[in-house]
């Protein structure tokens, strides 16, 4: 009966190490809004929404979000300027290792499957006009998270600047050609024409 008691304690204390041990649900996303020239833009009002809920800030400003493995779109408004664009990742940090030790493979799942495991970058910027990617890979302490374009907006605006070179190039491939003429009878004075010849 006694090793019975001990082995139903024993089955309980393990099945208590399985829960989390990553107790945080949220975290905080610093958001930022700047115009295409680098100016900070104030007062912006942001939502930011993944599948846990709907969050709101006015920039610049922290907000508390639950944290998810799915992405968190954010979309920012202000007066006179066209809407912000930005969407975060998430990736899984250490505690979900440490888990494994201390809960076993069980309490990680927990943590994954609820996203407590999970962390969005926690600074970001983003641009009016633009459309912009964060991804918490590219976290640094106490510095905003580097962005990227999206692909299908980096593929329009680089076909833009091949053709505006293309452009300043076509314009400057003018040729000057001299065309010096031979003497006259009456004197040895030259008689130069200019041509342009244009692509």
């Amino acid at each position: 009966m006694l090793y019975k008691l001990m082995g139903t304690a024993a089955l309980v204390g393990t099945l208590g190490g399985c829960a989390s041990v990553v107790s945080d649900k949220t975290q905080p996303v610093k958001v930022e809004t700047l115009d295409q020239a680098g100016n900070t833009i104030t007062g912006a009002k942001c939502d930011l929404q993944n599948d846990r809920g709907t969050f709101h800030v006015e920039t610049p400003n922290t907000v508390f979000v639950r944290k998810s493995g799915g992405e968190l779109v954010v979309t920012c408004t202000a007066p006179d300027q066209l809407q912000a664009d930005g969407k975060l990742i998430s990736r899984t940090g250490g505690a979900v290792f440490g888990n494994i030790l201390l809960g076993g493979i069980i309490g990680a799942v927990v943590d994954t499957a609820s996203g407590v495991a999970f962390n969005y970058p926690e600074w970001v910027q983003l641009v009016f006009g633009k459309t912009l990617t964060f991804d918490r890979s590219n976290h640094k302490v106490a510095q905003p998270t580097l962005a990227t374009v999206l692909e299908g907006e980096q593929a329009i605006e680089t076909a833009d600047l091949a053709s505006t070179e293309h452009q300043a190039a076509a314009t400057q491939r003018v040729e000057h050609i001299t065309i010096i003429a031979p003497p006259t009878d009456g004197g040895s004075t030259l008689e130069q024409s200019s041509v342009q010849s244009e692509p």
